[in-house]
């Protein structure tokens, strides 16, 4: 199993929406462990447990899968926050 990377991410908005500026590795998951979350409920709780998101994002942020990484968003304006470099789509 291969371990995919966790990033911080650094947005600009702009009027056509949020482009990452730049992204920093703040940690792993290991495929498996990724895999046998199966939701993003599930997963946002592995992220807090761990120490990626803290209990004041709970009902605050969202997960995107846009077919390469899952990107958690804050959903009050759609700004990517962290991301799991997950390789393929994980959810719908």
């Amino acid at each position: 199993m291969k371990d995919k990377r966790i990033v911080s991410i650094d947005a600009w908005n702009s009027p056509e929406g949020w482009t990452w500026n730049a992204w920093y590795s703040i940690g792993i998951i290991p495929e498996d462990r990724l895999s046998i979350l199966g939701s993003a409920r599930k997963t946002l709780a592995y992220l807090r447990q761990a120490g990626h998101l803290s209990a004041y994002s709970a009902g605050r942020v969202a997960i995107e899968d846009d077919g390469y990484n899952l990107v958690i968003l804050d959903k009050s304006n759609r700004k990517p926050l962290i991301a799991i470099e997950a390789g393929s789509r994980m959810y719908g």
